[in-house]
């Protein structure tokens, strides 16, 4: 294969900056059908993504387009092929001989998610990793249970006064009514976090020494010793001087006046009240005042984060405990478990020690690695990428034309996990942390038509019209709006310019407001855009039944409610990934009779039974089904529950059924006996149907990696910066574990906080906001035709709300009212974009005549 060989500048270290539907998937295609197409050995590949679904389609893609490049009868498929490999005279026998070699050896092909590399990595270095012997993974569900599980040994084995203490410092010296709910809370919100880093993690933030009694004694004296012609300024002071003699220093946290203090002292300028100036000479009574407020607001941050760092100590503990005693692991605890011993450890000898070598390297969707994860995944990266390694391996690079290779595809545009761990600047630091990275930029979409385009680029380009970014201006690091400003700033200058590839794809756009009905409140506003919502999907689907369209809300909430309104609406409707089997009453039906015979007590299971086909089975009570679970085990009494239910249901009731009982086989090998948890996880987890209905509604986050003819936006009045109860984190380098970890706390009191730490506030809040404008960017380039972006109207003819619907509104330099109902804000494009869809689909089932397909007619045309 020498004559076709590329030459090593074609494979070397890249770095591909994909936007939306420029194709990822393709680039990185391409680079495997390369490395195969030198001879490069399949097992010396790993390419890497993050969802199955993902990994599937690389394995298909690369599988289908050397099938097809391999037929005599396509010879544009192999002309496709040799454009994307570079191998201008590639034969078709090549193909072929290539797709007969990868089918017989397919499980040498190495195309995985994150999760399953990791697993297969675990498996390399079991003593090393301490893994109990014959450990298996949890899931989702079976990690809420054994949370839970851990929780519940923590609390039977405190005392009460124990309990009270822990409760008082989590909570700032307020105890909360559930015990349990505030530690899983606190669990669920900084465990992760914190799981890598020293025990002294929680302790850096430090409450300063209280003024003395003599400095508080002289500024109460201060207070009262002023007499402003103003009478609220005498009473302000008068407050101010009660507060400080009764110690009463919780009455400050939650006064404007102290941090307008700090802002005038930062800015030189004099403290005002009501627009009148306090007197002269109470500059240090004020700084006292100030100096007890920040010592009480630190001492109960200080206190909350020891608290955290106790009970995740102890959690820790019992969590390891239970988890080695069962056996099970999640990926987290891998990740976490590797990304030590990476760290730790000589990774060149680590590699050496593996079943299979990685001489080449493919990483897709990047921008979505946790810092956990890149710490496993570098040491692969490096010795992909080192010269010297390169060079040495002479023998590889004579044999297959190229020795080792580095590819990484992402787009930081679409970082929309940060919430999962996530860390964007990863993708941005590769080029600095490895050499010889050669970067490349796809703007060109293959996906959505040019209108689309042009409006993705005329929204991000111009989000500075907004006010908000007037924000930008101020120099207060304590300023939370300051750094949110700065994002959108650096967003919008940043974003690339869009261009489609499919230049006669019609396209269209579409803002509107949504009908209001009169004095209606929040709960109608929302419903009404929803309506609308699904007034056009339903209009759409009048003109082409055949068209693909999604639905993206923000919130799983506004998901139930949209299905809801769809179904009564006669369409056929489906949730990303599926729904919860209990959109099914027959499902209903039999989880009610469950949590009858878990608790026989609660009378409202056995009301729910009540006259339907259940209650007719002869003994049928609490005792039956509990003693059916017992001697029969519960798949077996599901079943028989379904067979009593099944001829009272229609074909979609009844699949669901079947697909109970397969979900409670699957649940019979867990270790959790409880009904309960069973019930819980059909709640919970959702369930395909064979075939996916016309009209998908989903998240923005379940959207991604998918594409629709017509896409309708909801939800774009939610605030911009989505309200944070995470802990913070301190950090030096991307490559380490952070050297400090705190609670948060509002941003009204950051003024309270070091220079270090507001620094450390204002970068979470900065990447707060611009993974939502990411999150927004994914939503509407998912549309490859019709987009429609509903928004309820704007109370202010100005619209200068913190919404992605307002920085619509003005970064389009829209002119119409956006207070009026029901009405068109924007449009641009061609309404009856559908036609030419309708048309295509038309052409595309004509029949073939000789193996030649039929000319369209001039009306297909």
């Amino acid at each position: 294969m020498s004559d076709q060989q590329t030459d090593d500048q074609g494979l070397s270290p890249t770095l591909v900056r994909a936007s939306a539907g420029t194709g990822k998937t393709y680039q990185l295609t391409a680079r495997f059908l390369k490395l195969l197409f030198q001879g490069v050995p399949p097992e010396t590949v790993l390419a890497t993504t993050f969802t199955r679904k993902a990994a599937g389609e690389i394995l298909n893609r690369i599988l289908h387009t050397l099938a097809t490049a391999a037929s005599e009868s396509r010879p544009e498929a192999l002309e496709e092929i040799r454009k994307q490999v570079g191998l201008a005279t590639l034969p078709s026998t090549c193909c072929l001989q290539l797709t007969e070699k990868l089918l017989l050896n397919i499980h040498r092909l190495r195309v995985s998610t994150l999760d399953s590399l990791f697993t297969q990595l675990a498996k390399s270095f079991p003593y090393e990793l301490k893994l109990p012997a014959t450990w298996r993974l949890s899931d989702e569900i079976e990690e809420v249970w054994l949370r839970e599980r851990a929780v519940g040994l923590m609390i039977t084995q405190l005392d009460r006064a124990e309990i009270a203490t822990l409760m008082s410092m989590l909570g700032k010296g307020e105890i909360r009514r559930s015990v349990a709910g505030e530690l899983i809370q606190v669990i669920e919100t900084a465990y992760s976090k914190q799981r890598s880093c020293s025990s002294k993690v929680w302790s850096h933030i430090k409450a300063p020494k209280k003024p003395d009694d003599s400095k508080i004694r002289d500024a109460i004296d201060e207070f009262r010793s002023a007499q402003p012609k103003q009478k609220r300024l005498r009473e302000k002071l008068e407050k101010f001087a009660e507060i400080l003699e009764s110690d009463d220093a919780d009455a400050l946290l939650n006064e404007t006046l102290i941090a307008k203090y700090r802002e005038s002292v930062l800015r030189g300028e004099p403290l005002t009240y009501y627009r009148s100036e306090f007197p002269p000479g109470l500059d240090e009574a004020f700084e006292t005042l100030y100096e007890v407020a920040k010592n009480r607001h630190l001492s109960l941050l200080q206190m909350q984060n020891e608290g955290t760092g106790q009970l995740l100590q102890a959690y820790e503990s019992h969590i390891r405990e239970s988890k080695e005693e069962l056996r099970v692991l999640s990926f987290e605890d891998i990740s976490v478990r590797l990304s030590e011993l990476f760290r730790d450890s000589s990774a060149e000898q680590l590699l050496n020690r593996m079943d299979g070598v990685v001489d080449h390297l493919l990483l897709d969707e990047f921008q979505d690695t946790s810092p956990t994860q890149w710490q496993v995944l570098y040491p692969f990266a490096l010795r992909t990428t080192q010269t010297d390694c390169v060079q040495s391996d002479q023998a590889n690079r004579q044999e297959t034309g190229v020795s080792r290779s580095f590819f990484c595809v992402g787009d930081t545009k679409q970082a929309i996990y940060g919430w999962r761990g996530g860390v964007a600047e990863i993708f941005d630091t590769v080029a600095q942390q490895l050499k010889n990275i050669d970067e490349l930029k796809q703007d060109k979409s293959y996906r959505s038509s040019p209108v689309l385009m042009d409006f993705v680029s005329r929204v991000f380009k111009n989000l500075t019209r907004h006010s908000l970014a007037d924000d930008a201006k101020r120099n207060d690091l304590s300023d939370k709006s300051m750094y949110e400003a700065r994002a959108l700033i650096q967003f919008a200058e940043r974003f690339p310019i869009h261009l489609s590839a499919k230049e006669s794809l019609r396209g269209y756009v579409q803002f509107s407001t949504a009908p209001l009905p009169e004095e209606a409140d929040q709960l109608a506003r929302r419903t009404a855009t929803f309506q609308k919502a699904a007034g056009v999907a339903r209009e759409l689907l009048s003109q082409d039944p055949s068209l693909s369209i999604g639905i993206l809300t923000r919130t799983n909430r506004a998901v139930a409610e949209l299905i809801y309104l769809l179904e009564t609406a006669g369409l056929e409707v489906s949730q990303e990934g599926g729904n919860p089997l209990t959109d099914s009453a027959a499902v209903e039906m039999v989880l009610s009779a469950l949590m009858m015979a878990e608790h026989p007590g609660d009378r409202r299971w056995e009301f729910h039974l009540t006259g339907g086909p259940l209650s007719k089975i002869e003994g049928f009570n609490a005792n039956w089904v509990r003693r059916h679970v017992d001697e029969y085990g519960l798949p077996e009494t599901i079943e028989m529950l379904a067979s009593h239910l099944a001829p009272c249901c229609d074909e979609r009731e009844t699949l669901r059924l079947k697909q109970l009982a397969y979900l409670a086989i699957d649940y019979d090998l867990h270790t959790s006996p409880r009904l309960r948890d069973f019930v819980r996880l059909v709640r919970e987890k959702r369930v395909d149907r064979p075939r996916p209905a016309p009209v998908r509604v989903m998240t923005v986050h379940q959207a991604k990696g998918l594409e629709f003819d017509a896409v309708i936006v909801v939800e774009l009045d939610g605030d911009l910066a989505r309200q944070s109860v995470d802990c913070v984190p301190q950090i030096e380098s991307l490559m380490q574990p952070p050297i400090g970890l705190t609670r948060y706390t509002g941003k009204d009191r950051w003024h309270f906080l070091s220079r270090d730490w507001q620094k450390a506030f204002g970068k979470q809040a900065a990447d707060s906001f611009t993974e939502s404008l990411c999150m927004w960017y994914v939503a509407i380039t998912r549309a490859k035709q019709g987009l429609y972006m509903i928004v309820t109207p704007s109370k202010k003819s100005d619209y200068t709300a913190k919404n992605f619907g307002s920085l619509l509104f003005h970064a389009l330099d829209v002119k119409n009212d956006p207070t009026v109902p029901d009405t068109t804000l924007l449009e641009t494009g061609d309404p009856n974009w559908f036609d030419q869809t309708r048309a295509s689909r038309r052409i595309s089932e004509l029949p073939e005549v000789g193996g030649v397909a039929r000319k369209p007619t001039r009306f297909a045309k």
